[in-house]
């Protein structure tokens, strides 16, 4: 009798260990790499574990996605989750990859993506802070900021919203723009001077600040340097003002991986997920900036608060405020581009300079998920064709705005980008967007026009008359003078779907010439710096990376000097 109640009660256990295993369910979603691969555990209709146990995304932009959505959905028991700027492909593969799991698991993931998430409730400020300066923002322009002044010992703490570093300048795409450096020289691409080039600038756009923009493409020897110096592997000159990656693999993420690199040796003082809310104004003057993070909200009293926190592209709400007339059509900036800089700079009587000027981005691509910038590929030779298979204009126009112009009178408001083998070949991130299904591949002309859904014979004559053009080095269409780097007559075939989308806000935060904000009765706010895609300053985004080294280059050294 003992041995069988033994027995019973050793099989009841067995059946209760097992009813208190959780089940593991696996899918995949496509990432911005590759395909992203999550598993899921399932307990009694409860997750209780999210992993993701393969993916190609890009080290160091993939770090905070892969490390905080899959416990978030985990703690809320949803997949209505924020995504994490910057790295919003990623975020979405692991959101796309466990909706699937969960389905797979008999659980309902429609609904799970809208449910509700019990809000935190509001924190009393908890801490109060104080340093030197307050760096508000980690893209290019706040992290050059940050480190130049650690490194010369300043007391500086910067902070950054998002769960990473890097904001739009991540998404910077095929070059840096410099001008007059050795490297070019060498090369035997320096064909024009800053001068003329300056002068090329104005006739395209007048108000441009010739001074400040001769000034930064004077400072394109050091800007390049710097790069160098910590590693960044910027060596191939590509035009008189142009330097790329060696392998034509994404700028941006080169850029951002180094200068966080950068970050951590120099030991930079930074805090992510730490948003800046509003200035903190005692007697008419600014004293630090109010902050809030998991833990709380507090005050960070500083002698200068350096602001560096985007445009506002990734917003409809500041779209439809400052530039309405874009409302509505997609946006390839960083996802943490909100306009928080600009509210509160407002708030304290900022003034704003061509607030409503925007540069358009005439390659944008939605059609495999995120929008995605294809500007890479017209640098890689690929040429742009309406519904009806025909070239319309210079596809490089320098002037985006006006290249987007063209596209727009289109049927449909939108073209194809059309590229061979040799393009693909010749750029890593061109094939990343192959992989991820942006763009789409033909083995022959007559798939490549059925893809497109053009005549086949227009196209074949397209590409037959703009491969002459190629080989006898003349444009004699529309006067295409860059990049005509390939016949485009090397199967297989590729396109991709693009239309005109927000790239960068050029107006914003009226500064001096020494990048301090400047109020709306004129005065200045002499410890309050704008600098970076959030400032009016005068270069309307011309060369936007390199206005980001070289205005928080400039900022540290006017903090330095004080």
């Amino acid at each position: 009798m003992k041995k069988i109640l033994s027995l019973m009660l050793m099989l009841a256990m067995l059946c209760m260990a097992t009813s208190a295993m959780a089940d593991t369910f696996t899918a995949e979603a496509q990432g911005n790499n590759g395909p992203v691969k999550v598993e899921v555990d399932v307990q009694d209709g409860t997750v209780t574990a999210v992993r993701v146990t393969e993916h190609k995304e890009t080290a160091g932009i993939a770090d905070a996605p892969i490390e905080k959505i899959p416990a978030a959905i985990v703690e809320t028991q949803s997949l209505n989750i924020d995504v994490i700027g910057s790295a919003t492909n990623t975020s979405n593969a692991i959101l796309n990859a466990a909706a699937a799991a969960l389905t797979e698991a008999g659980i309902d993931a429609e609904a799970w993506k809208t449910k509700e998430v019990e809000e935190k409730a509001p924190v009393a400020k908890t801490e109060d802070i104080t340093v030197k300066t307050v760096v508000v923002g980690a893209g290019g322009a706040g992290m050059k900021t940050a480190i130049d002044l650690t490194k010369a010992g300043h007391d500086v703490l910067l902070i950054e919203k998002q769960g990473l570093v890097g904001g739009a300048t991540t998404l910077s795409a095929t070059y840096l723009v410099v001008m007059d450096t050795q490297q070019q020289k060498d090369a035997g691409v320096a064909t024009m001077s800053i001068e003329d080039y300056v002068a090329k600038q104005l006739k395209l756009n007048p108000d441009f600040n010739a001074e400040r923009l001769t000034a930064m493409f004077n400072d394109s020897q050091n800007i390049l340097d710097w790069f160098l110096s910590i590693g960044a592997d910027f060596t191939r000159p590509m035009s008189y003002y142009q330097i790329g990656t060696s392998d034509g693999s994404s700028l941006g993420v080169e850029m951002v991986s180094k200068m966080k690199a950068e970050l951590e040796k120099t030991g930079v003082n930074y805090r992510l997920n730490t948003k800046a809310v509003s200035l903190i104004e005692e007697n008419g003057a600014i004293k630090g900036i109010v902050a809030e993070d998991e833990g709380g909200q507090y005050n960070i009293y500083a002698e200068n608060i350096v602001m560096a926190t985007g445009g506002y592209g990734a917003s409809q709400e500041a779209i439809a405020k400052y530039s309405p007339k874009w409302t509505g059509i997609p946006s390839t900036t960083a996802a943490g581009n909100t306009g928080d800089g600009h509210a509160m700079l407002e708030a304290v009587g900022a003034d704003l300079e061509q607030i409503d000027n925007v540069r358009l981005n005439p390659s944008v691509c939605t059609t495999a998920g995120a929008p995605v910038s294809l500007s890479a590929a017209r640098t890689a030779g690929a040429i742009m064709v309406n519904m009806s298979g025909e070239r319309f204009c210079d596809e490089y126009i320098t002037d985006y705005t006006t290249l987007s112009g063209h596209m727009q009178a289109q049927e449909g408001g939108m073209c194809y980008l059309v590229m061979d083998q040799v393009s693909i070949d010749s750029s890593k991130r061109l094939q990343g967007f192959v992989e991820t299904g942006y763009i789409q591949k033909a083995e022959t002309i007559e798939e490549l026009a059925a893809i497109i859904g053009a005549p086949v014979e227009n196209l074949k004559k397209t590409l037959e008359v703009y491969g002459g053009y190629v080989k006898n080095e003349k444009d004699e269409a529309f006067g295409r003078t860059m990049y005509m780097n390939t016949a485009l007559e090397t199967a297989p075939y590729y396109a991709a779907h693009t239309q005109p989308g927000i790239q960068v806000t050029l107006g914003g935060i009226k500064v001096d010439d020494n990048l301090n904000v400047v109020k709306t009765d004129g005065t200045v706010i002499e410890n309050v710096y704008a600098i970076g895609e959030l400032a009016g300053d005068g270069l309307f985004g011309g060369a936007p990376t390199t206005i980001n080294i070289f205005e928080g280059g400039q900022v540290a050294a006017q903090i330095l000097a004080k």
